[in-house]
C-alpha cells in the first residue's frame, strides 16, 4: 500500500511541476513547484515524497528532484548518495 500511496505522490509532484512548466524558466518551476507542495501539501506527504527522494528518487521530475534538494538542505538532512546539489 504504502508504495501505491508514494507512487500518487510522485505522479501529482510531476504534475504539479509540469503546470509550472509554462513559466519556462527551470528554477521558476522548482520555486513554484515548492511553494504549491508547502502550502497544499500536508507534512505527512511531504515526508514520504522526501523519503523517496533519499531513496534514488525514481520517476521524479527534474523540477521535483529540485524541490526535494532544496527541503533536504532546509531541513539538513542528506539527500541521496553521490547526489550534489
Amino acid at each position: 500500500m504504502a508504495g501505491k500511496q508514494v507512487a500518487q505522490l510522485v505522479k501529482m509532484a510531476n504534475q504539479i511541476a509540469l503546470n509550472f512548466a509554462a513559466w519556462g524558466d527551470d528554477a521558476l518551476v522548482a520555486q513554484k513547484t515548492g511553494e504549491h507542495l508547502q502550502k497544499y501539501w500536508t507534512p505527512a506527504m511531504h515526508q514520504q515524497l522526501l523519503e523517496h527522494w533519499r531513496a534514488g528518487g525514481e520517476d521524479l521530475s527534474p523540477a521535483v528532484v529540485q524541490v526535494m534538494a532544496d527541503m533536504a538542505q532546509q531541513t539538513a538532512s542528506p539527500g541521496p548518495a553521490g547526489d550534489v546539489h
